[in-house]
């Protein structure tokens, strides 16, 4: 199968927004909104793109490689390998942070209860 480039305009729309994406990324990263982790898994949504347009030839030769005719089902592949991953992190961070959520909640109520006990306890009270 011959190798098809892209078009210019392909390949700017694609950089552009790759470019543009990741800087937004940078920005909210460096606020502290996104962990490193989180700046990893969801700059791949700019850069698989980028990669197979600005490098058809690897794309091609991954898609060759994994016997898959057309690179961009590899790449949209890659991508939902990608936000696969980036959800199951997602629900395992979710499910410690409601365990979390249930212990604090438990102790909260157990100071209360010892509060109310010392308060009771007070002569006069």
């Amino acid at each position: 199968m011959p190798t098809v480039l892209p078009s210019v305009e392909t390949v700017i729309v694609i950089s552009a927004f790759a470019l543009i994406y990741m800087l937004v990324l940078l920005r909210k990263t460096l606020q502290g909104k996104f962990d490193l982790y989180d700046f990893l898994m969801l700059s791949m949504v700019a850069i698989l793109p980028a990669g197979f347009a600005l490098f058809p030839s690897l794309a091609y030769l991954v898609s060759h490689l994994t016997g898959v005719v057309f690179p961009f089902v590899v790449m949209f592949g890659a991508l939902f390998l990608v936000v696969f991953a980036f959800l199951h992190n997602m629900t395992a961070r979710l499910h410690r942070l409601e365990r979390q959520n249930c212990a604090l909640i438990q102790e909260q109520s157990l100071l209360a209860l010892e509060l109310q006990a010392k308060e009771s306890s007070r002569p006069g009270g």
